[in-house]
């Protein structure tokens, strides 16, 4: 297993050093879609080749979104952890910073969402349906919390995995 590893310090990292998948997503539609489309899930709306949250007049086809699809199977695009004993009095302030970054993202890319948080003591996994939103997640840490930060893809797998870690005594 090969893996492609950049490391962001103070929420800055060369574009050309970011990963990128290495396989492409199942989950986007192969051509674009004819007429507008609805999902019935979330709402969102597929016109001319992108997903919106703006509503269109008259009749629409119900299609399900990618991001809906990736929840109903359980099949995350990102999956950012976060470790290490800073989080231990620090819980609720990271979560609410991550879930509002996650809502400023959704609220212009409807494909960009978190599916659900996992935590325990010392440690915090989130699941996204969005690999932009795993980047914005990981940089909104940094800046506000410092850290280390490691993105990776694995070979062949279309999931962009992070992981932040910061000490206390850091």
């Amino acid at each position: 297993m090969t893996a492609i590893r950049a490391r962001m310090k103070k929420g800055q990292m060369r574009r050309d050093k970011q990963p990128q998948a290495h396989t492409r997503d199942s989950y986007r539609l192969p051509k674009r879609s004819l007429g507008a489309s609805r999902c019935p899930d979330c709402g969102a709306v597929y016109d001319k080749g992108r997903w919106t949250w703006h509503a269109l007049p008259g009749q629409m086809h119900q299609l399900l979104c990618p991001a809906c699809q990736r929840i109903h199977e359980q099949a995350p695009a990102g999956e950012i952890s976060f470790h290490g004993d800073y989080l231990l009095n620090r819980r609720d302030e990271v979560l609410a910073l991550l879930r509002h970054q996650a809502d400023g993202e959704s609220e212009e890319h409807p494909l960009e969402r978190i599916m659900d948080v996992q935590q325990d003591a010392e440690h915090i996994v989130v699941h996204t349906t969005g690999a932009h939103l795993i980047r914005r997640l990981g940089a909104a840490m940094l800046h506000a919390h410092q850290g280390v930060l490691e993105l990776s893809y694995r070979d062949n797998e279309g999931l962009l995995r992070a992981h932040w870690t910061r000490s206390s005594g850091t």
